[in-house]
């Protein structure tokens, strides 16, 4: 059931990561709706939940998206286990873990995308990088995690845990 309910948040979200998201811009910056679920599934459940739905989401991300494949699923597992780490590290807060998770993820997410720009002989001017794309976004991600991690709480407690029998 889990697994049914994950295919039933991400797909869809990768669709509209690619479509509606881009005209949501703010400041040079839309939201990362897939980074969203993955952050919010990672505090919710932890970060090896978080990992498997970065896998999953990156994977669906990279099959609507232009360039290699992988590079998406890279870049939000390494935000999920930025935001595990994160959130093992510090006091749980309400309001704060959440927008500083998202923040933290959209930084780790841009970086990893950047790096491997620069891997594939694609140069990029690292500062105006920093200021035009992933400080915007980092607000924006902040800004909007809160919201997700609330409604994808509200699914988790809505979808039926699995009996565990433990001898």
């Amino acid at each position: 059931m889990r697994y049914l309910a994950a295919g039933l948040v991400l797909l869809p979200t990768a669709i509209l990561q690619v479509t509606l998201a881009p005209r949501l811009e703010v400041a040079g910056a839309f939201p990362n709706l897939v980074l969203l679920a993955v952050v919010g599934w990672t505090l919710i459940r932890g970060a090896g939940s978080g990992l498997r739905w970065a896998i999953g989401g990156g994977l669906l991300l990279d099959l609507v998206s232009p360039g290699p494949l992988g590079v998406h699923a890279l870049a939000l597992v390494v935000a999920a286990y930025a935001v595990g780490f994160f959130q093992r590290s510090f006091e749980p807060d309400p309001v704060l873990l959440p927008a500083a998770s998202g923040a933290l993820a959209a930084v780790a997410y841009d970086l990893v995308l950047v790096a491997v720009s620069q891997l594939l002989g694609h140069p990029v001017a690292l500062l105006p990088v920093l200021q035009a794309w992933i400080a915007p976004a980092a607000l924006y991600q902040a800004a909007l995690t809160p919201l997700a991690f609330l409604l994808l709480r509200g699914l988790d407690k809505a979808v039926p845990q699995p009996v565990v029998i433990d001898w």
